[in-house]
């Protein structure tokens, strides 16, 4: 980055009522509760069971494999660390998961995000069993991917504050073993 940009600087928020749009930073979006996902979410999930995890995981990869490049070009980041600063403070200020660390292997074959206040844990009623972050697992393997510059990867979540642990945690790796 030429200089280091506040959030506020990065994001452009433009109300367009004669069309009922919003975009942010050129990306056209619409404002929902929290309350409304998470009704959302878990109904999804007891209508689906199991078939649920695909489609919240595709349209979040195809989600964040679209918003790293907003990211990138919004903050002019030139460096991952840039790239990296920014998406923890965009994140936050989207109201979707406060991100704690992004973490590459030494061996630069996996990433790990570390994420408290997931959307899709806090607004799920009662504890579940296993973890229920379908669509941040899919759009933190979309986002990683062009962050890190990598393909065919795959996000798994180890750890989930629906199940009560206390993180969110994401750990993306390849799809197929490279020799």
């Amino acid at each position: 980055m030429n200089s280091i940009k506040t959030i506020d600087e990065a994001l452009f928020i433009k109300f367009d009522d004669d069309n009922a749009d919003i975009t942010i930073s050129g990306v056209p979006v619409m404002v929902m509760s929290k309350e409304t996902f998470g009704s959302l979410h878990k109904g999804v999930i007891d209508a689906l069971g199991k078939g649920a995890r695909p489609m919240f995981y595709t349209s979040g990869y195809n989600a964040g494999n679209k918003s790293a490049p907003v990211v990138i070009r919004q903050w002019e980041c030139e460096t991952t660390d840039e790239i990296i600063s920014a998406t923890i403070q965009q994140f936050t200020r989207y109201g979707w998961l406060l991100l704690n660390d992004i973490i590459l292997s030494d061996d630069q074959r996996e990433i790990t995000c570390t994420v408290i206040k997931s959307v899709e844990a806090m607004t799920h009623t009662g504890k579940s069993d296993t973890p229920i972050c379908y669509f941040l697992e899919g759009f933190m393997c979309g986002y990683m991917e062009v962050v890190f510059n990598k393909k065919d990867m795959v996000c798994e979540e180890v750890s989930c504050q629906a199940m009560g642990d206390d993180v969110c945690r994401f750990v993306i790796k390849p799809k197929f073993w490279e020799e």
